[in-house]
């Protein structure tokens, strides 16, 4: 979608305009007025900007920003030396891997360890089995997990005022839209995901 004045070509490029302009010191209620001026149809919500900032921040697109840039949108100091800090090409920065969650871990391994109990209840001889109920029990946690996903897709949909966060297009179904997680680290929830077209949604793969 073009905007207004053509200016941006999409939502994308005027919000990474405005972390850039502001050195990421970006005010939410002034970014959704930019971007409805430009881009009057959009429904732009304050989850589209989190999904920015964490792609900015901590995801794809933080190596087009400067360390400067990201610690201000984190909402910290930065550091002497990144304020003087120049963006140039090939500066990749990787993001470091998750901390493991101690208490995810522990629960977790209790609820495995009595799975595993139970399913060593099975015929010991029988490996077909005992393959075919892991597979059994795998595939029914999965679902469950994608039983969630079409009630939040739904509400995030908001009546087809839907637009992407990332081309500015709006669509006329929820067919080819895609649920994405703001946080990877979190789980499918409204606060939490944004919908993308899918080819958007690939992209960032």
């Amino acid at each position: 979608m073009q905007g207004t004045q053509g200016a941006f070509p999409t939502i994308k490029a005027l919000v990474f305009d405005q972390v850039h302009r502001t050195r990421g010191l970006v005010d939410p209620e002034e970014l959704a007025r930019v971007v409805l001026e430009h881009f009057p149809e959009s429904a732009w919500k304050a989850t589209h900007w989190a999904w920015y900032r964490y792609q900015i921040t901590k995801g794809r697109f933080r190596d087009e920003f400067s360390a400067a840039e990201r610690e201000n949108l984190r909402g910290r100091a930065p550091a002497p030396e990144l304020a003087q800090e120049v963006k140039r090409p090939g500066d990749a920065i990787r993001t470091p891997a998750p901390k493991l969650d101690r208490e995810v871990k522990r629960i977790g391994d209790a609820i495995l360890s009595q799975v595993r109990s139970a399913l060593s209840q099975a015929d010991p001889e029988d490996a077909n089995l005992r393959f075919k109920l892991n597979r059994w029990v795998y595939a029914r946690l999965q679902l469950d997990e994608r039983r969630e996903k079409p009630a939040i897709k739904h509400r995030l949909w908001d009546g087809g005022k839907w637009r992407c966060p990332i081309d500015g297009t709006g669509a006329e179904s929820l067919k080819g839209l895609d649920l994405h997680r703001i946080d990877p680290t979190l789980g499918y929830s409204v606060e939490n995901c944004v919908l993308l077209h899918r080819l958007c949604h690939q992209r960032l793969r």
